[in-house]
């Protein structure tokens, strides 16, 4: 009874089959490309910046809306009226300075910063139970 298929209880297995050995395979060959500056570019001349790549405009920026609303709130308890004044000063005015300094125009650091503090104003109103502020037209009678 060398053969396991006299066995009884693997008379009814089929034999395993041998797989063939797997290929070898090939190292890759890495080609290194060498950039090779132009003779005519001026060494003393500086090398041109990179351009800055914004995920989101800052007004759809969750998390920075999220945190001002968050300064809006702590602001509010300790200095109340002024406190949109403040977050204006202290929070808004570096988000147009950065973006200043990117290269955004003037006109439109300033749309996207009143976008910024729609966003603001709104989470703060969901947080606040979404209070009724109409316009007080007057009753119907």
């Amino acid at each position: 009874m060398s053969d396991v298929s006299d066995l009884p209880l693997f008379s009814g297995t089929p034999a395993v089959e041998s797989r063939p050995a797997p290929k070898k395979r090939r190292p890759r060959e890495h080609k290194l490309v060498v950039e090779l500056v132009p003779t005519y570019l001026d060494a003393t001349e500086p090398p041109a910046e990179k351009a800055t790549v914004l995920a989101f405009p800052a007004s759809r920026d969750v998390r920075l809306v999220a945190d001002l609303a968050q300064a809006f709130m702590a602001l509010r308890e300790r200095h109340g009226r002024r406190c949109r004044a403040m977050l204006l000063d202290k929070r808004f005015r570096p988000i147009g300075a950065r973006l200043r300094k990117l290269g955004i125009p003037a006109d439109v650091v300033q749309d996207e910063l009143a976008r910024l503090e729609k966003a603001v104003a709104r989470v703060v109103w969901i947080h606040d139970g979404r209070p009724a502020c109409g316009s007080g037209g007057g009753s119907a009678a």
